[in-house]
């Protein structure tokens, strides 16, 4: 590798960012990434970005929200395809870019003119004290409503505020419900569908959802 620390995709990627923060959060973001001593980039394909200050952040300035929240988006294309960066920020500091499809293959080429970058999130808003909660496919909704008891078989089920973000082949998921051994049933965020997926396992592939939720987890 000929950078130190960051890719010329990161390092762009930062950028990008840092123009739509407020001027007031500027420093404080800058602080961090100068901090940052460890990127650790999820194979195959980059679509994991994460940021880390070792040993820790305590000496660091941080940002007044500590929540978990997606603080900036960042549209880009290369090459003639259409990228998708979203840059979260955990505990006051900015933490990893999820990155849809996976960028490593262009991490060193030109992007096209007129990236786009949105501020999700104020990172000087006072923090709430829970995650940002997650839009919830309509199935799910209804199939969380109509449960009482303990969940089925071992399942964990997730609502709006406890599921979570994961990418997997390029695209990005919320994982609804998984289950030790271990198994999945999963959203895929930017679909215009209700479809949910199951994936049998970590390395698998997640597969559309054609049965009723009671076969799955039975």
């Amino acid at each position: 590798m000929f950078w130190k620390r960051f890719s010329p995709l990161e390092e762009r990627l930062l950028n990008e960012v840092r123009k739509v923060l407020p001027v007031e959060t500027q420093p404080l973001f800058d602080a961090q990434v100068s901090a940052i001593n460890h990127v650790q980039r999820l194979p195959p394909s980059w679509s994991e970005i994460d940021f880390y200050c070792r040993p820790d952040w305590r000496a660091v300035s941080l940002f007044p929200c500590t929540d978990e929240f997606r603080l900036a988006e960042v549209k880009f294309r290369i090459a003639g395809l259409s990228y998708k960066a979203v840059l979260s920020s955990i505990k006051g500091h900015i933490f990893d870019f999820a990155i849809t499809p996976g960028p490593k293959a262009v991490a060193f080429e030109p992007w096209e003119p007129e990236p786009t970058s949105v501020l999700l999130r104020d990172p000087l808003g006072a923090p709430t004290g829970t995650r940002e909660p997650e839009s919830l496919p309509l199935q799910w909704q209804n199939f969380l409503a109509q449960r009482s008891g303990d969940p089925p078989n071992g399942w964990v089920l997730y609502d709006a505020t406890t599921a979570y973000r994961v990418v997997l082949n390029d695209a990005q998921y919320l994982i609804l419900a998984e289950r030790e051994g271990p198994e999945f049933i999963l959203h895929r965020v930017e679909s215009s569908g209700e479809r949910l997926y199951y994936l049998r396992h970590h390395d698998g592939i997640p597969e559309p959802l054609d049965r009723e939720l009671e076969t799955v987890m039975r």
